[in-house]
């Protein structure tokens, strides 16, 4: 019996009042076992249940295997439903879904008519549609049908966090797998290519284990290379084969197919055979330890991908696969003290996407993706771009509502890009549509086309000369949707114009060998050989990242200037920019596509109004230590400060970096209104610009209190010295101060000044805050030298009560 068999009964219960949260490790039974069983007891007797794979195999292969149980083809009691392909009739009770299905189907019927249980399964990988699948069903349920019940299951995710989503719900748990699983860790620290070291321990294992092998490499490219390895190397006796998404349909229905008689079988699987699927026979498992991961990059506004390591929930749920028949293995391609620093989860796609389309899906939905009732709320970077993009195509309007171009393009339910292409297309003929058509096929097959190089329009030609192959069956069904001809001439001419509907943000100016800058503001870059490399303006429509500054083009399209401006004038902008170059204003009348500068002229000086933006934004950055204040003005700023941490009068306003750069649109900016240039503010007087921040009254107390001098005993004003340690310094030579008794002090007696004592050449001779001290101690040894020293000069034997003076004992 399969361990979620054990609660059934509660969850049975639980579902006839509310909502289910279960948590139920790999090899429970949970997509099995559940499905088939509340479908039998008439649990909804007379509604149908969906049930929401994340993958277009997973859902086949659980739809044809509980299609088996029942001893029935699909299509009857049990059917499903992915992208381009239906089994379903009039009799099917449960329907396996993809996700992006069950968004279509909540779209066009918000009360999900005839359905009484949706369940998500595998939710814990956290995909785009099922975030979206779930806040849609949340939002039916409350609104429109509390008789809809959601039953949401997880492998491996935090069930106390989806809790607080659905706070009204039940949580029950099941055990896990029912056969250990053993772990190995293989420490291969090579330079090898990973293709080469799972080929390895993939040979070690088939020697040393029974039962068929499941390996996990990051991507179609490593499979391939180590198919290749394996087939050099295994015996007769021994299938590979491949698993990955793009593959044709026969060849993933193969790799989880049962072996031929007496053959035993190794499947090179990327993380999609992680969850759901069951491969037979598989009792050992070989772990890469890695995958490919996609996130989307707002700055370059493209999706880039990259391997990365796999978390500690992947890590469980990849060695689970060995224990659903029997006693497993598990090879792990990575130290054991590694395993506790692999992260826990990943992040959802959601923090790490391009958002257009779940953005698009919410405002046709008619709730912000941002109100939403989500697990995880969207980054504003990748919103904003999302948004901004969706402007860009005409799609959204200023108060963020869907124009009817974009109920259009949702309704058309394509990806985005190549949706608005095929709208664009359809403004001017058939033809520009038929042609449209065969770009979505290039853009949606990039790797079918590489032999074709960079040019869009070589890879027309070998679509055109090929119209048998995968692509061209793509193209023929592309044609078939918009019920168009196949003879019909493409306008090859305008492919570039199509092109640019799709990517707007990818429009990309030549700067010169190879290089180019996009209208979303990266860089890009050709091989100097290529023929496109030296164009002006391109229109590009696949970029890779290489993990350098600039992304390289790899499909792009010249792009003639005159024919952006007469179809898509939108695009192209006149603007007056102001703006710093350096340390000077400039103001400039531009010309721009996106952030590309396609003509810039000079204008005279900015107006007061843009002046005064700059000089805020210019001065909010910095710090007033930026400021070119001059020896005075910085002396007064220390004098304030120290008189402000006195708290000598409450109503001093505070001259810390912060407050005073904050409040400089009080004190400073109305003296910029006609300076462009940062050097200009040497000529301001900042004592005075200093002092303007204080009331008469308080400048009078702070004057009082701090004084920028103090009267010494010769009847002159010696400069003080304020410090940023708060200290007070008096440099004056001896001779000046004999009279003075004690030391000076200051804010009535709170801060005592410290002395600075020179000799007649200026170098000083002693440092204290207790003059009357040294007048009455050390001064005998300081008099003693002194007098040797400097003889024509007066060194009293009493300075405490002496004559002061600045002059020799000749002149006195």
């Amino acid at each position: 019996m399969l361990p979620v068999a054990e609660i059934y009964p509660q969850l049975q219960q639980a579902l006839q009042s509310g909502n289910v949260i279960l948590a139920a490790p790999p090899g429970a039974g949970k997509s099995t076992y559940l499905p088939l069983m509340l479908l039998q007891n008439n649990v909804f007797a007379g509604q149908k249940i969906l049930m929401l794979q994340p993958r277009r195999l997973a859902a086949r292969s659980i739809a044809g295997y509980l299609a088996s149980q029942l001893g029935e083809s699909l299509g009857k009691r049990i059917g499903y439903r992915v992208r381009g392909e239906t089994k379903v009739s009039k009799d099917t009770q449960l329907e396996i879904v993809t996700e992006g299905i069950l968004t279509r189907m909540l779209q066009s019927d918000p009360e999900l008519s005839g359905v009484g249980l949706v369940i998500f399964d595998e939710f814990h990988e956290r995909s785009l549609h099922a975030d979206l699948g779930l806040a849609f069903t949340l939002e039916v349920q409350q609104g429109l049908r509390d008789d809809l019940r959601i039953l949401v299951m997880s492998a491996t995710l935090d069930a106390q966090q989806l809790h607080k989503l659905m706070p009204d719900a039940e949580v029950l748990s099941s055990e896990g797998r029912s056969y250990p699983v053993y772990e190995l860790y293989v420490n291969d620290n090579s330079q090898r290519p990973v293709a080469a070291k799972i080929a390895d321990v993939v040979n070690r294992a088939l020697q040393e284990q029974s039962g068929n092998v499941l390996a996990f490499l990051p991507g179609s490219g490593e499979i391939r290379q180590c198919a290749q390895l394996l087939q050099e190397c295994v015996s007769a006796d021994i299938q590979i084969m491949p698993l990955y998404a793009d593959l044709d349909r026969a060849s993933q229905d193969g790799a989880i197919a049962p072996p031929a008689p007496g053959m035993r079988k190794v499947v090179l699987a990327t993380n999609i055979a992680e969850t759901s699927l069951t491969i037979d026979g598989i009792r050992v498992v070989v772990d890469s330890g890695l995958e490919k991961q996609a996130a989307f990059d707002p700055v370059r506004q493209m999706t880039r991908l990259s391997t990365v390591r796999i978390s500690q929930a992947s890590a469980t749920q990849r060695a689970g696969r060995a224990g659903r028949l029997c006693e497993g293995v598990c090879y792990r391609m990575w130290p054991q003290e590694q395993q506790s620093r692999l992260v826990s989860h990943h992040l959802p796609q959601i923090a790490s996407s391009d958002l257009v389309q779940p953005v698009m899906e919410a405002l046709a939905w008619g709730t912000p993706l941002m109100q939403l009732p989500l697990l995880d709320k969207p980054p504003k970077p990748l919103l904003d771009v999302a948004h901004a993009q969706l402007a860009l195509r005409g799609a959204m309007d200023d108060n963020d509502k869907l124009t009817s171009l974009g109920r259009e393009l949702h309704k058309l339910g394509t990806e985005p890009a190549i949706g608005a292409m095929l709208l664009f297309a359809k403004t001017f003929s058939n033809a520009h549509l038929a042609l449209a058509c065969a770009l979505a096929t290039i853009l949606e097959n990039p790797a079918a086309f590489r032999r074709a190089g960079v040019s869009v329009s070589r890879c027309l030609q070998q679509l055109r000369q090929q119209p048998s192959g995968m692509a061209g069956r793509q193209y023929q069904q592309w044609l078939a949707r918009f019920h168009l001809d196949a003879d019909l001439h493409w306008p090859e001419q305008d492919c570039a114009l199509l092109l640019a509907a799709a990517n707007p943000q990818w429009v990309a100016k030549g700067r010169g060998f190879g290089r180019f800058v996009l209208a979303c503001g990266a860089g890009a870059k050709l091989d100097e050989q290529d023929t496109l490399a030296h164009e002006n303006l391109l229109v590009v429509a696949g970029l890779l990242d290489t993990g350098k500054a600039d992304v390289l083009i790899t499909l792009a399209e010249p792009l003639a200037l005159a024919s952006l401006q007469q179809h898509m004038p939108h695009l192209i902008t006149d603007e007056t920019v102001c703006q710093w170059q350096g340390e000077q204003i400039r103001s400039t009348r531009q010309t721009r596509l996106g952030k590309i500068v396609l003509n810039e002229q000079a204008l005279n000086r900015p107006g007061p109004e843009q002046l005064a933006e700059l000089w805020r934004e210019r001065l909010h950055s910095l710090t007033a230590e930026a400021l070119p204040l001059d020896d005075n003005a910085r002396g007064l700023l220390q004098r304030m400060r120290l008189f402000a941490s006195l708290g000598l009068d409450d109503t001093f306003p505070s001259m810390d970096d912060a407050v005073l750069m904050a409040q400089a649109d009080q004190w400073l900016l109305p003296y910029l209104h006609d300076k462009t240039q940062w050097r200009d503010l040497a000529g301001l007087n900042w004592t005075e610009l200093l002092m303007s921040r204080l009331s008469w009254q308080q400048q009078t107390a702070f004057q009082q209190a701090l004084p920028d001098a103090f009267p010494i005993p010769t009847g002159r004003n010696a400069k003080l010295d304020y410090r940023a340690n708060g200290q007070v310094y008096l440099s004056v030579r001896m001779q000046e101060m004999y009279g003075q008794a004690t030391s000076p002090v200051l804010a009535n007696g709170r801060i005592a000044v410290i002395v600075e004592l020179l000799s007649p050449a200026g170098r000083p001779l002693q440092t204290t805050a207790d003059l009357a001290g040294f007048w009455q101690g050390s001064y005998r040894e300081v008099q003693k030298e002194m007098k040797g020293r400097y003889p024509k000069h007066f060194w009293p034997d009493n300075p405490a009560t002496a004559q002061a003076t600045a002059k020799t004992k000749k002149n006195m």
